[in-house]
């Protein structure tokens, strides 16, 4: 019984990457792509406001949450503008 289990985990496993690896050459997890790129210049965003407070810089009075780098990627991200368009090409 024990036995029947390792031949059919590897295979289900290489199955579910080849679908992965299908969907990924298609375009089909672009928009995937794009949300967590979103995310992570969000993310940026905030260390480097937390950097800037550190700095002994205020929120709102020294600088405007949209000037900051990593706002600005995440607006060009969600809007397909400039390198940032398509992210996925910088993952590999």
């Amino acid at each position: 019984m024990v036995n029947n289990y390792l031949f059919i985990i590897p295979i289900v496993v290489a199955i579910i990457a080849v679908a992965f690896g299908i969907a990924y050459q298609t375009g089909a997890l672009n928009p995937i792509f794009e949300k967590i790129g979103v995310y992570y210049f969000k993310a940026e965003a905030k260390a480097e406001e937390k950097k800037m407070e550190a700095q002994g810089l205020k929120e709102g009075e020294d600088f405007l949450k949209g000037e900051i780098s990593g706002n600005q990627k995440a607006n060009m991200l969600n809007e397909n503008l400039g390198d940032m368009g398509n992210i996925r090409k910088g993952l590999l």
